[in-house]
């Protein structure tokens, strides 16, 4: 990186100190943008993972509630025979209960 205004030389001293002093800059200049460009990098490679992350546990979380459901199902169906057995085996209380709960749903609806 040039200098856009010469400095000129008084002693002799001061030139090659300006010189170093470019030369540092540029230096620091390369080092950095070369930071900039790992960074980026890091962001990316990061942003991939994150992803990839994201992906798995969208398909976990997928698969366990499929797993929730099938277990809901089957557990409502136990339920659903075990109520049947229970009517089947009495009728009468069965009949009594549903007719219990009807008039007390028809209570809180008319309210």
């Amino acid at each position: 990186m040039a200098s856009a205004h010469p400095i000129p030389q008084s002693n002799g001293k001061l030139s090659p100190e300006v010189a170093k002093l470019e030369q540092q800059i540029e230096k620091l200049s390369a080092e950095l943008a070369e930071l900039t460009r790992n960074a980026g990098d890091y962001g990316a490679s990061r942003m991939a993972q994150l992803a990839e992350q994201a992906q798995d546990l969208r398909a976990e979380i997928a698969a366990r509630s499929s797993a929730a459901a099938e277990i809901a199902r089957e557990r409502l169906a136990t339920a659903e025979g075990a109520v049947e057995d229970r009517v089947r085996a009495n009728p009468m209380a069965a009949l009594g209960i549903a007719a219990g709960v009807g008039f007390l749903a028809a209570l809180m609806v008319k309210r």
